[in-house]
């Protein structure tokens, strides 16, 4: 192990060992979503957020307004059949794993 820097605690390591040892893993942690079926929709989705992501976190757009749009394009671009397709392959991988 490395020395400690000057204002970290002296057991640093230890209580990063500690700190590691009780993170929560998560129970899709393993699981890797095949987009095949969906990459249609993947890629009309992804367009829609290229054209609104930059405004609205810059404040360029007004939320009020551009966030309602936002998502009625995603809804449109196919959003909810790729939320269903990955949460359908999570469901059958978590069942065997």
């Amino acid at each position: 192990m490395s020395q400690v820097w000057q204002g970290n605690l002296v057991n640093y390591w230890d209580e990063l060992v500690k700190f590691n040892d009780s993170a929560v893993i998560s129970p899709a942690f393993g699981f890797r979503f095949n987009p095949d079926p969906v990459k249609t929709e993947i890629a009309a989705s992804t367009n829609v957020i290229n054209q609104y992501k930059v405004p609205l976190e810059s404040g360029t757009l007004d939320p009020n307004k551009a966030l309602p749009e936002f998502n009625k394009k995603l809804k449109a671009a196919g959003i909810d059949k790729i939320i269903a397709e990955k949460q359908k392959k999570f469901d059958e991988w978590k069942k065997n794993n």
